[in-house]
């Protein structure tokens, strides 16, 4: 059981280090594969995502200068403002609804993924800091409406409007440091972390990580960007699937 769950953290962390995606496959991995209740799957699952973010931040800010400090910081800014309306707003609603309405967004963002990109200029605003701003916050109030991770938000809807591909990617490391440092110390303080399993998948996600990291610098942008639609399609798919069934 355990080598099942090793497995599954592998490829969560090779897509997450490839398109920035993949994160949200882990809390239903630990549920079904090895038994977590489901707080504790959640818990576990969001604080294995903080040293995967660490490793991509490592990646894209200090080794190729990819990701911009001055577009992270107000998307990070806008994620830690809207997470937490979103879980109080979340709580009065029917977690069928709201999984539903994640995965129909996820969807569409994939879908509006493999559009070609937008001309110069055409959507100029959400390049500013208050544009990144608002693009952190409504997806902040998205994942703590479904208990989503945000990325799997925020880096198709910065692809289709107008972002290069390996910068959404590079930006979501920085956006899942915020969240995940936010929700690990929550979900310690009322104990919904198994710390003993917490450390065998943060090893194996890092793996991972550092694999999809390699095959991302390898990628053309626009193959990237079509791996990064199927991706979302899929999850989208996938969560559909879970909640019909």
């Amino acid at each position: 059981m355990l080598i099942s769950i090793l497995l599954v953290c592998l490829l969560v962390g090779v897509l997450v280090g490839a398109t920035g995606i993949g994160g949200i496959l882990m809390p239903p991995a630990l549920m079904l594969l090895g038994g977590v209740e489901a707080h504790q799957a959640m818990g576990t699952a969001l604080a294995s995502f903080l040293p995967l973010a660490l490793v991509g931040i490592y990646r894209y800010a200090v080794q190729t200068k990819v990701l911009s400090w001055p577009q992270a910081l107000p998307l990070c800014a806008g994620g830690l403002a809207g997470t937490g309306p979103g879980a109080l707003l979340g709580a009065q609603v029917q977690s069928d609804y709201l999984v539903a309405l994640l995965a129909l967004l996820i969807i569409f963002c994939g879908v509006g993924a493999f559009r070609p990109p937008s001309a110069s200029g055409h959507y100029a605003f959400w390049h500013t800091g208050r544009g990144i701003f608002l693009i952190g916050l409504v997806t902040g109030v998205l994942a703590g409406l479904t208990g989503a991770g945000g990325p799997v938000l925020t880096i198709p809807f910065m692809i289709v409007v107008g972002f290069a591909p390996l910068s959404a990617v590079a930006l979501s490391f920085a956006y899942q440091v915020a969240t995940s440092l936010s929700g690990t110390v929550g979900n310690a303080l009322v104990g919904n972390i198994l710390w003993a399993l917490l450390l065998k998948v943060c090893l194996a996600n890092i793996t991972g990580t550092l694999l999809g990291l390699l095959i991302a610098r390898h990628l053309p942008q626009l193959v990237l960007r079509r791996c990064i639609g199927a991706l979302c399609c899929a999850l989208g798919l996938f969560l559909i699937l879970r909640t019909i069934l």
